[in-house]
This record gives structure tokens, sequence and C-alpha cells, in this order.
């Protein structure tokens, strides 16, 4: 079975990563002391609207409540061929990406731009065949090269870990509720405890958690929906959107590992709520099924993967030419159609190449 709003929940995601891209180049480093206009944007409920890193971890709840469901369907897994179907859906299209931004440092340059911030101007600086060569792999330390081709990048390293092990999430979702729950709460508390670090065995111990809680959903979707039937629907909604930004509330540059885990404890339960309501909301499902934002849904993943490139491009070619905020709006307008375009043109056909394998496989 497809749930349709869950993807439109994904397009949404992917727009706040957009967002979130485009006003770091006016925002970034965020000033503790923001004033008027600015704090409302940044330290408010307000940041919901570009809250790239906490759509992220959605990303991953929804993946984990995605790939997990076909099995609970009794379809069985079958791992080589999930495991092609995934090369084909997300390693063809980022290494399609990748190469694509390889393509522009070459014809553009990475000289640093005085009047754009240090975020932007460490976009592309780390690029080279050897760091090429880890993307490829998607191992080694991707997560520190968010300069050097796609600043997404670092995440399509933990879907594929997800990805691999599926079967270990499955297992972690079958157990009694309160037992699964707390094995994610115990690892995530874990990783900032040890300092968020970057390498496979480390990194595990936040990410699995956020697979296994969208597996854990989807498991009990049933009991799920009828819980959410019987509920404040409207109530648990603004629950969730006033948790996603919780980060921002008293920000601060010092990492405090006590409420950076409180962070994630709060993303990962409006994510969960997020997911419950277009599991049991008829509203709410309704409306993310319009048009528009299936459609965006149906190009998340192209958005999420091109839109660095795009805005980097954008800012070298016309920083000289237009004001910022212009070529800010232009990038912001480009993203869309160009998105549609990689996912027609290299995305989709990856997915019917990975289908057909599958059924030669078959």
């Amino acid at each position: 079975m497809r749930y349709p709003a869950l993807e439109s929940l994904r397009g949404l995601a992917a727009v706040v990563v957009v967002i979130h891209h485009h006003l770091n180049i006016i925002f970034f480093p965020y000033p503790v002391d923001a004033k008027g206009i600015e704090a409302l944007l940044l330290y408010t409920p307000l940041h919901l609207f570009w809250a790239g890193g906490e759509a992220v971890l959605l990303f991953f709840v929804l993946s984990g409540f995605v790939l997990s469901l076909g099995y609970w369907e009794g379809k069985g897994l079958d791992m080589q061929k999930f495991i092609v179907r995934r090369i084909w859906r997300i390693w063809i299209p980022f290494m399609a990406a990748v190469t694509i931004a390889y393509i522009c440092i070459k014809l553009i340059g990475i000289s640093p731009i005085s009047i754009l911030p240090a975020w932007f101007n460490g976009n592309w600086t780390q690029a080279s065949p050897s760091v090429y060569l880890e993307h490829a792999l998607m191992l080694g330390d991707m997560d520190r090269y968010s300069g050097a081709f796609i600043g997404t990048a670092w995440s399509l390293k933990w879907e594929m870990w997800g990805s691999l092990l599926l079967p270990v999430v499955l297992i972690w979702a079958r157990q009694p509720v309160a037992i699964a729950i707390a094995i994610c709460a115990l690892f995530i508390a874990l990783y900032w405890q040890r300092g968020a670090q970057t390498d496979v065995a480390e990194g595990l111990l936040r990410y699995m958690p956020m697979f296994a809680i969208g597996a854990l959903l989807s498991y009990h979707r049933a009991f799920i929906s009828h819980w959410v039937h019987l509920r404040n629907k409207p109530l648990l909604l603004a629950i969730a959107l006033l948790l996603i930004p919780i980060s921002w509330y008293g920000y601060s540059v010092i990492n405090n590992p006590l409420r950076a885990t409180i962070n994630d404890y709060g993303v990962l339960l409006a994510s969960s709520l997020l997911v419950s309501l277009s599991l049991g909301w008829k509203r709410f499902e309704v409306w993310l099924e319009l048009p528009i934002l299936h459609w965006l849904g149906r190009i998340s993943f192209s958005l999420y993967l091109y839109h660095i490139v795009i805005l980097t491009v954008a800012l070298r070619l016309g920083w000289h030419i237009l004001p910022i905020s212009a070529i800010l709006l232009i990038s912001f307008l480009l993203v869309f159609p160009i998105a549609h375009f990689a996912y027609e043109w290299i995305e989709k056909p990856a997915i019917i190449k990975g289908k057909a394998i599958v059924a030669k496989l078959s």
C-alpha cells in the first residue's frame, strides 16, 4: 500500500531544506544577539519554515516507515533485490548530482566572494578526486565534506547504511514499543555524550534510531490511525509544528550534549506526530494529497540533491551583476523546474532501470 500523503510530507521537508540554505546566505553565522525580524525568523517558531537540519531527521523517519512497509504487508525481504533497487534509487541520482557539481567547479572555480558568508565560500573547497571517490563509495568522512560537491551528501551516507541494515531495523521495530523507544533514546543520548562523531560506528547511534522509529510507526500504523482518530488532531499538529524548531529556542553556539539530545527527542517526536496525523486525520491527508504537494514529493530527492549547486552557481555568476536578494530569488525559482527536469531525465529512468534489473533477478 502506498501513502501519497507521506510522499508530500517529504516534498515539504525538501522545500524547507531549500529555504534553509538560501536564507543561510543572509543569516549565517547566526547571531545570538539578533533583534527584530532577524530574531523572529531565527529564534521563534517561525524558524519552522527553514529548519533544514530538522527536516533531514524527518526524512530518516519517513524512510524507515516506507522501507519497512512492504515487509509488514507480507511481501518478504529479498536483500539482493532490495539493495539493487536502493542503488538505482539513491546512488545513481546522487552520483549524477556529484558529477554535475564537479563539472561546475572546474568551469566556475572556487575563489571566495568577500560579501558572502563563510558557509557559502566553503562550498566546493574540499573537492578533489580522492573525495569524489569517497562519495562514490559512500564511505569515509562524507559527513565532514559538506564543502566538497553537494552540501547534502552526508545524509545520503546514512540513508544507504539505513538501507543496508534494514533487517536490524525490522527486528528492532518488532520489540515491545516501550523497549524499542527506550533503545532509540539511549542510542541518541550516547551519540551526543560521545562527542557526535561521524564515523559509521558512532554515527549509527544517532541515525539508526530514526529509521527504527519510522519502522515502528509503520508496524503499528493501524493502531496509530485509530489513536489519532480519537484525539484532538489540531492540537497534535500544533505541538508537532512547535517542536520541530526546538533547537532554536534559547539557541547557543556552545555544544551542550544534554540540550542536543533533547533537541533530537523533540524533533523525532514532532516527526512521529506528523506521520501519525497523515495516517489518521483525513483532512490532513487530503490536504497533503493536493496535486502540487504530490508533485513536490515526487521531485523531492532531486530538489534535495541540486538546490545547493544551483544556488552556488547563481551566486558565483551573478554576485557582481545583481543584488544578492535578487539572485537568491532567481535561484529559488530555478530550483523547482531544474529538479523536475532532473527527476524526469535522471532519477525516474534510474528507478525504472532498477526495477527492470530486479525483474530479471526474479
